[in-house]
């Protein structure tokens, strides 16, 4: 199981979709703070259309400047190689090659998500809920290899400034079953790319391995985990709750996770209405209870 340090066991990262309910970036990292997580997994490109490249960056580091954290990570969008047009897949390259040289350069990176690009089917009737019916089950062989070659270059680079790379495995991305991600990763072959589990995504397929299974078909490709949790009772109603409140046995994920050795940290998520700064406090009261007593 792979390692990103000794000390990551107990870190947790709080996704920003807790904090997009009209806070900004420095209200952001203040309730981090206050609520007692470790970090922050930004958007690579935020929300606020008005924010881009830069202007972002900076405007992240005057938060932190403000509200200090220990860790800091980003999150989609990936860069965009499923295109078949060569020219957009340079300047995608070329953006995601500027972003992260800078953002490394100003912050506390070590691990960020990372995905390829939407790959939906286009028939318009298939629902989005539908996972088998896009992504990977669509791929053909070109943009296996756009998304490989895309990638050598990333890690190339992400070995050179210190960080690594983690593709979620998540519907509608080339990467979205443990399989096809495990397979993208290999392909590869980087040891700064490997693979971020989110296995509520993966519980959206018709069929999905336990998480015993699932913990040791990740290996030492595993770089990062997301928690979430829903209740998913007929096909394609869904409904997230509470992360101790789901269909997912977070303890027993937690407990796997110890036991093949991984290290590395966990970012939980907030993908529902309602109040979320309420929802980060329960959720990260939750998961520092099982670290604990595990």
């Amino acid at each position: 199981m792979s390692q990103t340090d000794a000390s990551s066991w107990n870190k947790i990262l709080f996704h920003i979709n807790y904090f997009e309910q009209g806070q900004t970036l420095e209200e952001a990292c203040r309730l981090a703070r206050e609520l007692g997580g470790d970090g922050i997994e930004f958007r690579r490109k935020p929300l606020r259309s008005e924010l881009a490249g830069s202007a972002y960056l900076d405007e992240l580091a005057r938060a932190i400047d403000k509200h200090p954290l220990e860790w800091v990570s980003f999150g989609a969008p990936g860069p965009d190689f499923m295109s078949s047009d060569a020219a957009v897949r340079e300047r995608e390259l070329e953006s995601a090659i500027s972003f992260y040289t800078e953002a490394a350069g100003r912050f506390p990176l070590k691990v960020v998500n990372t995905m390829t690009g939407r790959l939906a089917n286009p028939d318009s009737t298939v629902s989005f809920l539908e996972y088998e019916k896009h992504g990977s089950a669509l791929a053909i062989d070109e943009q296996w290899t756009q998304a490989i070659e895309g990638f050598k270059v990333l890690g190339a680079h992400a070995e050179k400034l210190g960080f690594r790379f983690a593709f979620e495995t998540h519907g509608v991305y080339l990467h979205d079953s443990l399989e096809a991600t495990l397979k993208l990763v290999r392909s590869i072959g980087s040891p700064a790319v490997g693979l971020l589990w989110d296995q509520l995504n993966l519980m959206l397929f018709p069929s999905t391995p336990p998480l015993a299974e699932a913990v040791e078909l990740c290996g030492e490709d595993l770089f990062y985990v997301h928690l979430k949790n829903a209740l998913v009772p007929p096909r394609q109603f869904l409904a997230c709750c509470d992360l101790d409140a789901g269909i997912i046995n977070i303890r027993e994920q937690v407990k796997l996770l110890k036991a093949a050795g991984y290290q590395g940290p966990w970012c939980i998520e907030a993908p529902r209405p309602g109040d979320r700064v309420r929802f980060a406090k329960k959720d990260l009261a939750y998961l520092r209870e099982v670290l604990a007593e595990v």
